[in-house]
């Protein structure tokens, strides 16, 4: 931290890793890839259309948490009245392979109700976005060899949230986190920048490693019985001891490990105690 502001990672630095993640091997595949969903214009769509969740002290309908995109009207008049007040503590989330949807509400809703103010770029605002996945097996789909571009492209979506980020106020730089589930789970372990105060990542195996500060706090969350990782090894394990990765593993099969009640209660008492009030 420099004069109390966390550092962000530049946009640029995110666009370099995607060319070098995109090189060599990681290739495979990419001339299956729509080129409009390439490029900084594809780029800036998932920050123009990103999701938004306030609290419920937030909401000007007083309906309780509001969540949306930011373009949606109660939304936009939420984040227009944020300005009138103290800085928010932040989390910014990755959505899981198939988009926001169901887990993405979960998720959100769960960080919002706690006090925090939850933005979500949208991957899938990317024109031609191509699918990754195929919820009905739980396995990966779309061009072979492509994750580790995919991963990339979820970082550039992260960096320019981050720059987006810095046109609003109320913005707490000092209680600003990292939310990422399933491929976003990636996407956040894959992160090496020292933009934030802790980051989770669930319904996670960490499978493209772990690359955030050994120093910074992290919690992986994952089910034993999870249908999305067919028995393979919890490579989050890896790191436990050498940074600042926490493990949680549950029994059952849940992939949205904030259905769980303990595992709810134990991300959000992460969160809570890196909180500087």
């Amino acid at each position: 931290m420099e004069g109390g502001v966390m550092r962000v990672r530049p946009f640029l630095l995110s666009l370099v890793l995607g060319l070098v993640m995109a090189s060599g091997p990681a290739d495979a595949g990419m001339d299956e890839v729509p080129p409009e969903s390439l490029g900084p214009g594809a780029v800036e769509r998932t920050w123009e259309r990103a999701h938004f969740y306030v609290p419920a002290n937030a909401n000007p309908l007083g309906t309780g948490v509001l969540g949306g995109p930011r373009d949606l009207v109660s939304v936009a008049r939420a984040l227009d009245g944020l300005a009138k007040g103290l800085p928010r503590p932040v989390v910014v989330y990755l959505h899981g392979c198939g988009g926001f949807g169901n887990s993405g509400s979960t998720n959100a809703g769960m960080l919002a109700e706690a006090g925090f103010v939850v933005v979500a770029p949208d991957s899938f605002a990317r024109p031609s976005r191509v699918r990754t996945c195929d919820s009905k097996t739980h396995s990966r789909a779309g061009p072979k060899g492509i994750y580790k571009n995919v991963i990339a492209w979820r970082l550039e979506e992260l960096d320019r949230a981050l720059i987006g980020l810095k046109d609003f106020s109320w913005v707490d730089w000092n209680n600003i986190f990292l939310f990422g589930h399933s491929q976003g789970s990636n996407a956040v372990a894959s992160y090496p920048g020292r933009a934030f105060k802790g980051r989770i990542m669930s319904g996670t195996r960490c499978s493209t490693g772990y690359r955030g500060p050994a120093e910074e706090p992290a919690l992986a969350v994952y089910s034993e019985n999870d249908p999305w990782r067919k028995g393979r090894p919890i490579k989050c394990l890896d790191y436990v001891g050498t940074t600042g990765m926490q493990v949680l593993g549950l029994t059952g099969n849940l992939h949205v490990v904030a259905k769980d009640p303990a595992a709810k209660a134990r991300m959000l008492e992460f969160l809570e105690r890196l909180i500087t009030r």
